[in-house]
């Protein structure tokens, strides 16, 4: 009988103790899941705030470095020296070789290149230093009566072609002996002369390998490789070059 009832008292502690033991082992699993799962939050918590102050300094960095060296502008700047390379992006490759004179809009300037609209389509680099934003004027009438000094035997009709486009004046002068293009323009060539045509217009009319000829206007600007002359609508340049010179008459 005594050893049935201590059998039965052991099976009872042996319970208890199964009971309290799975009770802690439940709880101590509960407080470590508990635990995980603020762990897991702390880490998802702590990454998002890292990722935006990186995004946060990148920006900054940026901003900070654009209010040195960056200054955005929507202007009108002209190129200041005869034969200057204009470049791609990567401010490396030369796209374009730009005139004495050449007018374009400036869109920003970034640590001494300034980015300018070549045509509808293309954008281009050239050095701060190869530009300028002010130019001397001349009156219409002063431009045009140097040119004519210069190409004496030219038409007047001249002056009707330069703004219109392209079909219009083909319309008037016939197909071209041959057309030329490079990265911003087509070059038409007739007999003395060929039409520069920009985005389907006649942006200017050229005669090469002409006498050279100095007009009695004082020039806008006058270096060895080129000479300009800057009107209200028209601008005249003169291009020597062997003994001759090339002359071109632009709209602005």
């Amino acid at each position: 009988m005594n050893g049935g009832r201590l059998s039965r008292a052991t099976t009872r502690r042996r319970k208890r103790v199964f009971r309290m033991t799975t009770a802690l082992a439940l709880l101590f699993a509960l407080v470590g899941i508990i635990a995980f799962a603020a762990l897991i939050d702390k880490k998802q918590d702590s990454a998002l705030p890292e990722t935006d102050e990186i995004a946060t300094e990148m920006v900054d960095s940026e901003t900070d470095q654009s209010a040195d060296t960056e200054t955005e502008s929507a202007d009108t700047i002209y190129i200041a020296r005869p034969y200057t390379k204009v470049y791609a992006d990567d401010r490396v490759a030369v796209v374009y070789e730009a005139d004495l004179g050449d007018r374009f809009e400036r869109l920003e300037t970034v640590s001494g290149f300034v980015k300018v609209q070549l045509n509808e389509r293309m954008t281009g680099w050239v050095t701060e230093e190869s530009v300028t934003p002010d130019a001397t004027t001349l009156s219409d009438d002063e431009v045009i009566a140097a040119w004519q000094q210069v190409v004496p035997n030219a038409s007047e009709t001249v002056l009707d072609w330069i703004g219109k486009d392209i079909e219009t004046v083909r319309a008037e002068l016939g197909s071209p002996t041959v057309i030329q293009r490079d990265q911003v323009n087509e070059y038409h060539f007739y007999d003395g002369f060929f039409l520069m045509v920009r985005d389907q217009k006649v942006r200017a009319v050229d005669w090469d390998k002409q006498a050279i000829a100095t007009p009695d206007v004082q020039p806008t600007s006058e270096q060895t490789a080129g000479v300009w002359f800057e009107g209200e609508t028209v601008q005249l340049k003169l291009f020597p070059y062997s003994g001759v010179m090339r002359v071109r008459l632009e709209q602005k």
